[in-house]
């Protein structure tokens, strides 16, 4: 009982907190989950002090406490029954932190991944920020300025509150504050690959080349950073082996790898915006993202002007024939033009614009 007094005397605040996109439910109990950085326990805490503090328990599954002694399930059903506690959040909470899921007016349960479907509670899903949500972070006065903050400070809401002369240090914070050791460095493999086809097979064999790593491991790794969205393993149209690989913040992936060229680093910047935005699609290789849903092409290609992409396309008309598709949108840094040859439209726009339109 003594750990439970403690944690009800414990009402913690976020360090900061910026209002976000996901919304959650007034009454009810629920899951949320989303990976790490993302601001899942930032949320949670504001939202449980909109409540009255003696109606709500805040408990952190990671919290040393917890390595040493377990919590009864029975007793912390009789703790919140003698103190009247209505609402229960259990934060960075995984499968086996309980014996059993506690019988209390309201459950919250605070993670990484999805919820298993056996627990019948809503799930709602924390993404890092889209480019939307970020300008709500931004102080920016000018699309350009707020442009180049994101390309500088990504999607994860402790460095969108960051000065960019700061980002590298914060950068680091974040990265061992989040991952451990072998973590950090399956993640330092990783980022080499970034925007590549690649097999689970080809990045253990990398990965041992460097450390000293085991095959079972690295699969069971690459697992748990999929399913937590760290890592997307996106399917190739042609259907042939190996994903492209994208990691779930641009700067991040940046940072573990300085070589990382632009032009890498602005493809997995629409990559992530579509799978934010929940757009099925497949890579196209060098020729971007085809929708799924519809016969729509998503290129990046940050630089070209109107006259250099018009000499492109008409030299590669074939395979946008061969892709099967009737538009191809252009994501740029800052051109904008429109032509069409054959049957094809092509458009171009900023991806500060393009991003917005597709919300």
């Amino acid at each position: 009982m003594e750990i439970l007094e403690y944690f009800q005397t414990l009402k913690p605040r976020p360090r900061f907190f910026h209002p976000r996109k996901l919304v959650l439910p007034e009454v009810g109990s629920f899951t949320l989950h989303g990976a790490r950085g993302t601001g899942k326990t930032a949320l949670l805490l504001e939202y449980l002090h909109s409540l009255d503090d003696a109606e709500w328990l805040y408990l952190d599954a990671q919290d040393p406490a917890f390595a040493l002694e377990d919590i009864d399930t029975d007793l912390l059903e009789d703790f919140l029954r003698e103190e009247s506690i209505e609402t229960l959040a259990i934060d960075h909470w995984y499968p086996g932190f309980l014996e059993r899921l506690p019988r209390c007016d309201r459950l919250i349960l605070v993670g990484r991944e999805a919820p298993a479907t056996e627990l019948s509670l809503p799930a709602y899903e924390l993404f890092p920020l889209d480019y939307e949500e970020f300008l709500g972070f931004d102080r920016s006065h000018s699309p350009t300025l707020a442009f180049n903050r994101f390309l500088r400070l990504g999607t994860l809401p402790a460095m969108a509150l960051s000065e960019p002369e700061a980002a590298p240090l914060r950068l680091r914070e974040l990265f061992y504050e989040a991952f451990n050791d072998a973590e950090s460095r399956l993640l330092l493999i990783l980022a080499r690959f970034q925007g590549r086809r690649v097999s689970a097979h080809q990045i253990y064999t990398t990965a041992r080349e460097y450390f000293r790593i085991s095959k079972d491991w690295t699969y069971a790794a690459l697992k748990r950073f999929e399913a937590e969205k760290l890592l997307f393993l996106i399917p190739e149209i042609d259907g042939g082996s190996g994903k492209k690989l994208i990691l779930y913040d641009f700067v991040l992936t940046r940072y573990l790898n300085k070589r990382q060229p632009f032009p890498a680093t602005f493809d997995a910047m629409i990559a992530l915006a579509l799978l934010k935005h929940g757009f099925p699609f497949h890579s196209a290789g060098s020729f971007g993202y085809r929708l799924d849903e519809s016969r729509e092409l998503i290129l990046p290609s940050p630089f070209e002007n109107e006259e250099q992409f018009w000499h492109k396309a008409q030299k590669q008309y074939s395979r946008f024939q061969k892709l099967d598709v009737a538009k191809v949108s252009v994501v740029t840094v800052s051109n904008r033009y429109a032509f069409r040859i054959g049957t094809i439209d092509f458009e171009a726009m900023p991806f500060y614009e393009w991003s917005i339109l597709n919300e």
